[in-house]
């Protein structure tokens, strides 16, 4: 009977005490107690969490059924406080086509290293993972064209240079020529 009586007051003291702070411990030593601050009797002011911005974008799709068409998609995507072109080229890049009749041919760990925009040429610079060797003619064709036709879609962009880690390429395997900005190729839209 004793140690009941132990164990019942060391549990209500035991609540008594957490009961003393009624805000919730945060990392780094906070209270979520909005009562609690540096300046006794004034709240702590909590900071509103920053909106991300996203935008509609139009990309250009490879079709998986071999056709030299591009197919347009309509992607919302994040861009955070990236250019329009850069949210464009990542949208067309990081995302998925949402239909099972389109493919995304860049290879894996392409990443869109910036695009600027001067003069109407959108200068897209990818790192060496985009440059993969061997993707045939059809995937390196559709591939660049798709990325023409979705920065092309914004109007102060008529002409884009691929870049490969801020540098001009040649070719990526052997069966386009990428030394010069490319302009909207509209046979393939």
């Amino acid at each position: 009977m004793m140690k009941k009586i132990l164990t019942l007051l060391l549990v209500v003291l035991a609540l008594a005490v957490a009961g003393c702070d009624s805000g919730t411990a945060l990392p780094g030593g906070g209270s979520s107690n909005p009562g609690t601050s540096a300046s006794p009797g004034k709240a702590v002011e909590q900071p509103a969490p920053e909106k991300i911005k996203t935008v509609d974008f139009t990309v250009y799709r490879v079709p998986k059924n071999g056709n030299l068409k591009l197919l347009p998609e309509k992607v919302h995507y994040a861009i955070g406080n990236k250019t329009m072109a850069e949210g464009a080229l990542e949208a067309l890049v990081k995302t998925e086509p949402t239909s099972k009749t389109m493919q995304n041919l860049f290879p894996a760990g392409t990443v869109v290293k910036g695009v600027t925009v001067k003069d109407g040429i959108a200068y897209a610079n990818f790192n060496q993972a985009f440059a993969k060797k061997g993707q045939g003619s059809y995937n390196e064709n559709m591939m660049v064209n798709a990325i023409v036709a979705t920065l092309t879609e914004l109007p102060e962009i008529k002409k884009v240079q691929i870049l490969v880690e801020g540098k001009k390429i040649a070719t990526i395997s052997g069966h386009l020529d990428l030394l010069d900005p490319l302009p909207r190729n509209k046979t393939m839209l």
